[in-house]
């Protein structure tokens, strides 16, 4: 059997109220070229039920359980360390998609074959409306740090040979601010991005969860990650982010 074009990581912990649209949402894509991982992590609520009953007769589907809870990192490494695809990108698990999320980053690749990496617009938190845009590399380091593109992971799509080819994964040590560690790190191999007009990502803003990151915790969340990310970066990026 042939790799799937797209691989699509799902960590999931106790989604009682979100997984069901979530991956119904990725069963709803208008490609069919694709697997999606879903990680459960130790949920102790109903979602790994859920989870089963919702992906029953779909082999594109698959799942990971972890014996304890791990946190997101970890589950996005896990997802990733058996991913196939060409392509990667992750959808959190309290998130949904639009039916073309795939289908729009496939059309980018095709029409700049050699771009590293394509991003799209959402809904939600943060949602600023832009342009399509290219960025070279000084550019997208920038609007990663403060800008249109962000640290998400959720709103990108990687090419899976660059992460493995580098051994890329999130930092299991951190649990603020790690996916825009990660990106930063996937900066490094990245000459020319394309930005996204459409929007096909809906990022679901939780009050609370994110309410706890503002202000100081936010603050020393990033000064580790800087510091992290000076200490391992190569010269360009580290130059880049010296500058801001």
């Amino acid at each position: 059997m042939s790799a799937p074009l797209f691989s699509v990581v799902v960590p999931a912990y106790n989604q009682h109220k979100f997984i069901n649209p979530c991956l119904t949402s990725l069963q709803r894509q208008t490609m069919s070229d694709f697997e999606v991982i879903v990680v459960n992590d130790c949920s102790t609520d109903d979602t790994g039920d859920q989870i089963a009953a919702l992906i029953k007769g779909d082999d594109r589907f698959k799942v990971i359980t972890h014996a304890q809870n791990r946190g997101v990192s970890a589950a996005r490494n896990s997802g990733m360390a058996v991913a196939k695809g060409k392509y990667l990108c992750f959808v959190d698990g309290d998130d949904w998609v639009e039916p073309n999320f795939l289908a729009a980053f496939l059309t980018a690749y095709q029409a700049t074959p050699k771009t590293q990496l394509v991003i799209c617009n959402h809904f939600g938190y943060l949602a600023v409306p832009s342009p399509a845009k290219t960025y070279d590399q000084k550019d997208l380091v920038a609007n990663i740090n403060f800008g249109t593109v962000g640290g998400f992971s959720w709103n990108k799509c990687f090419i899976r040979a660059i992460i493995a080819n580098h051994h890329l994964t999130f930092n299991e040590d951190i649990n603020f601010l790690e996916d825009q560690l990660f990106a930063f790190r996937y900066a490094n191999y990245v000459h020319s991005a394309e930005l996204l007009t459409e929007k096909t990502y809906h990022y679901r803003w939780r009050f609370r969860s994110n309410l706890s990151h503002v202000g100081i915790p936010f603050f020393a969340a990033r000064r580790k990650m800087m510091k992290i990310l000076k200490q391992e970066s190569k010269r360009t990026l580290s130059e880049d982010l010296n500058n801001q």
